[in-house]
């Protein structure tokens, strides 16, 4: 892992009522700034170069040795499964499209062998506790945990995509060198090259990640690119409490963009 040197900045400003501001904000938060395109970085260098064995596309179960996603886990260390639980996955595959659903389990449980064990586990359904792994995830109610939060939320399930799951290509954005590294890669050559105009309005855009406190929620905001839409701010609103669920999100296009693909 790349070893860091963190530059964060927290403003606290006390208001009347006990309120605080930064960064041009109001109300009883906090905002903050640091180096969070690092974390983005190493999460798709997990991820870089994984290939979607044939085994797992012909609804054949794991045979030991695919991607491990506690990986993530050394990544984003300011969060933590629940105690006595892993976190796994079985892959799910319907002729259009394949990728993986995580879930978790208690250690001491075998893995599921396939989607199909899964559904008959009680996967998918309303009653499934386990299902959502990220109600298993704590943070250390940090600014950084929280956007680490988000960013497993984001990039959890993007491995081992195939055909028309590709769709899921989120991208967090948090620095200008990282709207540079995505606009080179729309050359024309086999994306739809964005216009001039357009190119200039993505140099320009405020991609800082910003995270704000209140008293039982947090609030990240985020910029991430799809190619399949373009630059768009999302804004998640987790409950403070554990499991940190989410209580709101909302989004904002900031430049639209379509790449011109069709899967």
């Amino acid at each position: 892992m790349i070893n860091r040197t963190w530059l964060i900045r927290i403003c606290l400003v006390v208001l009347t009522g006990s309120s605080f501001a930064c960064a041009g904000f109001s109300g009883p938060e906090v905002s903050t700034e640091g180096e969070w395109q690092v974390w983005v970085d190493e999460l798709r260098g997990l991820l870089a170069g994984l290939n979607t064995p044939d085994y797992l596309t012909a609804g054949e179960p794991k045979r030991g040795g695919e991607f491990d996603v506690n990986a993530y886990f050394t990544v984003l260390d300011h969060l933590a499964l629940e105690s006595g639980y892993v976190l796994d996955y079985v892959y799910y595959f319907d002729g259009m499209g394949g990728a993986p659903v995580l879930y978790v389990r208690p250690e001491a449980q075998p893995a599921l062998a396939t989607y199909q064990d899964y559904l008959a586990a009680g996967g998918e359904g309303k009653d499934c506790l386990w299902c959502n792994y990220l109600d298993y995830v704590h943070t250390d109610d940090t600014p950084e945990g929280y956007f680490q939060l988000t960013l497993l939320r984001i990039l959890g399930d993007q491995f081992y995509l195939d055909w028309h799951a590709n769709y899921n290509d989120a991208l967090p954005i948090c620095d200008a060198r990282a709207i540079e590294a995505v606009l080179e890669n729309l050359d024309g050559e086999f994306y739809q090259k964005m216009s001039a105009r357009d190119y200039l309005r993505a140099q320009r855009l405020d991609v800082t990640p910003v995270v704000v406190f209140e008293e039982t929620q947090v609030k990240v905001s985020l910029v991430i690119f799809t190619k399949w839409g373009g630059f768009i701010r999302e804004t998640y609103t987790f409950s403070r409490t554990f499991p940190h669920t989410v209580l709101d999100y909302v989004e904002e296009v900031l430049l639209e963009y379509d790449c011109g693909v069709m899967f």
